[in-house]
């Protein structure tokens, strides 16, 4: 079992290849991608105990400070591999800020796609009966804001001057080989080859995502080959939401 792991942070644009990069990562034996992560919210409920009243009674900021420099090692520790990408919007302000009081030196993978195809895409999955209502939930930087709180996230990233490699969905797909390789380098790991023969679904140290508690089914993949699957955002998306969102680019 590793014990001394690498921790990097994958933060994407959902619905822009994550559940692919991960099908992808995991079958090798040296990096590991997450599924969405609930540290984010783990180490911010940690955080927020400083503001309860046991807490500022008897204040012992060292043993709080002991369980979230450690929070990383304690949930990864049955993951045999060296290097986890830990999938979030570790971007955001208090996200972020959270994440350099327990590391020093950061990497984040960026990944993206083009904004209006990210809404499409889950409207095309969920079939909500309100579209419109729906996209401006998503866009939205609120916890149910998936796709406005990304690019919050990605944007004060980029703001902030972070380490960080920008990955297109499209190179993703269409120059896997590539663009694993080009990850590697980035985090300056040893790349022993990838096989793009072998897609499963997506599955993370022996656990699967149960895709009946949202929408839809928002990570089965397509296991016989890697495409991009061609259609009309208007087919999906009403005019006003592609009016009003077009102009997002990152």
């Amino acid at each position: 079992m590793v014990k001394n792991k690498n921790f990097y942070f994958l933060c994407s644009l959902p619905r822009a290849g994550n559940t692919i990069l991960g099908s992808l990562l995991n079958t090798t034996n040296n990096v590991k991608l997450s599924a969405n992560s609930i540290l984010p919210d783990v180490l911010w409920l940690l955080d927020d105990i400083k503001n309860n009243n046991i807490f500022k009674n008897f204040p012992y900021t060292k043993g709080l400070d002991n369980v979230k420099n450690n929070i990383f090692n304690l949930y990864y520790k049955d993951v045999d591999v060296e290097n986890i990408l830990d999938n979030g919007a570790w971007g955001t302000p208090a996200n972020l800020n959270l994440l350099r009081q327990i590391f020093s030196k950061r990497k984040f993978i960026i990944l993206v796609r083009p904004v209006l195809e990210c809404l499409a895409s889950f409207i095309k999955t969920e079939k909500p009966k309100n579209i419109i209502e729906r996209c401006e939930t998503l866009m939205s930087k609120t916890r149910f804001g998936r796709i406005g709180k990304s690019i919050w996230s990605i944007e004060n990233l980029i703001k902030e001057k972070e380490e960080y490699i920008k990955i297109e969905y499209k190179d993703l797909i269409l120059q896997t080989e590539d663009t694993i390789k080009k990850i590697y380098n980035f985090l300056e790991i040893k790349f022993s080859g990838i096989n793009l023969n072998n897609l499963e679904q997506f599955n993370f140290d022996g656990t699967r995502y149960d895709d009946s508690v949202v929408y839809g089914p928002l990570h089965t993949l397509r296991t016989n080959k890697l495409e991009i699957l061609e259609y009309k955002i208007e087919n999906y998306l009403p005019k006003e939401i592609i009016e009003k969102y077009k102009g997002i680019t990152i």
